[in-house]
């Protein structure tokens, strides 16, 4: 049985027959309003249908007033402005309690250049960033992970991202060249992007081991990418592009948000990052006998490479343990970084009865060398559920878990510091982290989600410098309002 619905699989993915469907022409790659969202993502529900038309106006606050906007679209041209608002309270654990806000907001535009001025397959997209507030997760949990991903711990108004995209072949080929954030496409499990801690939407793994925490929100660096479909339930993405969004050294005293404080200080002398990704998509209800609705997933594989230089994380220059005393301090350097990850996102239920309810499933896992890299595992995995909650059948719920692992020269690193008898090093243990959260659309673009997360074994173990303990384990309450005008 399993053979035989492995080989149904196989075949449909290779005959192109899971989704029989066609692109229709249109600007390249017209990206989701929610594209600039690192997390708290309004989720759709499950659908096999292609997601390439422009969002309407009735999923906005303001919707379209006098039809200005509809006018607008029709020339080429679309604005959207978002808005986040969250609080963050510290209730058990981490390094303080009290409570805590952050808050952004986007403005981004879209112009068509079909209608402007009669290029085909063209899209012009800039986006802005104005961020607020201060960092729960650094000034009351001390957590590897940030409580959010919009908890970037700084204020300032700052570029996004500036591309060019132009379709090809009726969208086939899609390629967009500028200042990119390549975690608004790789890396990325839509099921995932509906909870709040970042490590659901650019993990922790990457963000310890590249420069700047990687190109990821709100940074972006100078590339291009890709996107080819060979056949429509297959979809390529590669992309070549800088490695260090702040431009800094690998070891850095500044925040991440000072050392490029507008987004359009770009560098190019580090290294090159290059990323490459493959997109099956599967209809489940197709493979079973069993009659229900849609339970479409996405099944991905991929990797990148970093051309740049890393520090070992156990030895120094000349061959001497980094925590010893007759260390010089500077660690031995390696050419080149990696990393592999696979991501599945399946629905697994969908009775399709007259009120909309589904359930979801995904997982992601990712792992590299432990040379060079502090983390050198992480999983993330967990559930979503529409419309479950009575008189409520928009509203999404979620539960899921991550972890990441410290790496093997890490490892002995805290090992060697231990044994020197450093005073302010405890035993190295991986952090784990639960989350449940409540999406729930309260009227047109406007979501509330309410959001608990509890985090064990808080950055690793560190110490309490206040306390002279370790960090205890962190219970943390949180409300995020996501509104689009």
């Amino acid at each position: 049985m399993k053979r035989d619905v492995l080989s149904r699989l196989i075949g449909a993915v290779i005959l192109g027959g899971l989704f029989p469907m066609t692109v229709p022409a249109q600007a390249a790659d017209n990206p989701p309003v929610t594209d600039v969202l690192p997390s708290g993502v309004p989720l759709p529900f499950p659908s096999t249908a292609p997601n390439n038309t422009p969002q309407g106006w009735d999923t906005t606050l303001l919707g379209d007033p006098d039809g200005v906007r509809s006018r607008l679209r029709a020339h080429g041209v679309r604005i959207n402005l978002q808005d986040v608002e969250e609080l963050w309270g510290v209730a058990s654990g981490g390094i303080s309690r009290g409570a805590t806000y952050n808050g952004a907001t986007i403005v981004t535009l879209n112009l068509d250049t079909a209608p402007l001025f009669g290029w085909h397959g063209g899209l012009f997209n800039i986006s802005a960033i104005q961020l607020r507030g201060r960092s729960a997760t650094a000034d009351r949990v001390g957590a590897i992970n940030t409580l959010s991903g919009y908890d970037a711990g700084g204020r300032n108004t700052r570029l996004f991202e500036m591309w060019y995209g132009q379709g090809f072949w009726n969208n086939r080929l899609d390629i967009r060249l500028g200042a990119i954030d390549p975690d608004t496409e790789f890396l990325v499990s839509d099921n995932a992007s509906l909870f709040l801690n970042s490590d659901f939407g650019w993990p922790g793994v990457p963000s310890a081991n590249l420069y700047g925490g990687g190109p990821s929100w709100p940074m972006s660096v100078p590339g291009i990418r890709a996107r080819i479909i060979p056949t429509y339930p297959v979809s390529v993405l590669v992309g070549v592009m800088d490695d260090n969004p702040t431009g800094g050294p690998f070891f850095r005293e500044r925040s991440m948000l000072d050392m490029n404080p507008t987004g359009t200080q770009f560098s190019l002398s580090t290294g090159v990052l290059a990323l490459a990704e493959v997109d099956v998509s599967v209809d489940a209800a197709g493979l079973s006998d069993v009659p229900t609705g849609a339970l479409p997933g996405v099944w991905k594989l991929g990797g990148f490479y970093d051309s740049g230089a890393f520090p070992d994380r156990r030895y120094d220059t000349q061959g001497h343990l980094l925590a010893a005393s007759d260390s010089n301090g500077q660690p031995l350097m390696h050419h080149g970084n990696w990393m592999i990850y696979g991501i599945v996102d399946q629905t697994f239920w969908n009775p399709d009865g007259d009120d909309p309810k589904a359930a979801s499933v995904f997982a992601r896992i990712m792992g590299t060398g432990g040379k060079q890299n502090s983390l050198s595992f992480g999983v993330q995995a967990g559930f979503t559920f529409h419309g479950i909650v009575p008189w409520r059948s928009n509203d999404v719920l979620g539960l899921a878990w991550g972890m990441s692992t410290a790496g093997s020269r890490a490892w002995h690193f805290n090992r060697d510091s231990l044994q020197s008898g450093a005073d302010d090093v405890l035993p190295l243990r991986t952090e784990h982290h639960i989350e449940l959260t409540w999406q729930a659309p309260v009227c047109n673009g406007v979501v509330v989600q309410p959001d608990f997360q509890y985090i064990h074994h808080v950055g690793g173990g560190i110490l309490n410098a206040a306390t002279g303990r370790r960090v205890g384990d962190a219970a943390v309450f949180g409300l995020n309002m996501t509104t689009s005008f």
